[in-house]
């Protein structure tokens, strides 16, 4: 009878260890989950604002392509191709004061050759 209540309460230890288990993966689950979402929001407002920047900045301006991206380090980067420069890809950021360009940065020379280089 002893060896039964001894059992049946290691049962229950394990049942609960898993329990909490399974209840912690489900927690950290739910937060990568919600910080996957979070981070696909605001690389959809970095591609609006790109876009609203580069219509107030050059008109109708014919844009190709906008990507937007995270970089290991954290920071949220649109890329831009141009039709009229399609072998060009233009790197925007987001800061304090707005949209910024951050790349590409060509030597002096080579500066002449960029129709949109801030």
């Amino acid at each position: 009878m002893e060896e039964t209540i001894k059992s049946s309460m290691k049962v229950k230890i394990v049942i609960l260890f898993f329990a909490f288990l399974a209840a912690l993966i489900m927690i950290v689950a739910s937060i990568r989950g919600y910080s996957i979402y979070k981070e696909h929001q605001e690389l959809n407002e970095l591609e609006k604002l790109t876009e609203e920047y580069l219509l107030k900045k050059y008109g109708e301006v014919n844009i190709l392509e906008i990507k937007t991206e995270s970089s290991i380090k954290g920071e949220q980067l649109a890329y831009v191709i141009f039709e009229d420069e399609s072998n060009t890809s233009y790197i925007y950021g987001e800061s304090t004061t707005g949209i910024m360009q951050i790349g590409p940065m060509p030597p002096k020379d080579e500066k002449s050759q960029y129709k949109y280089l801030e």
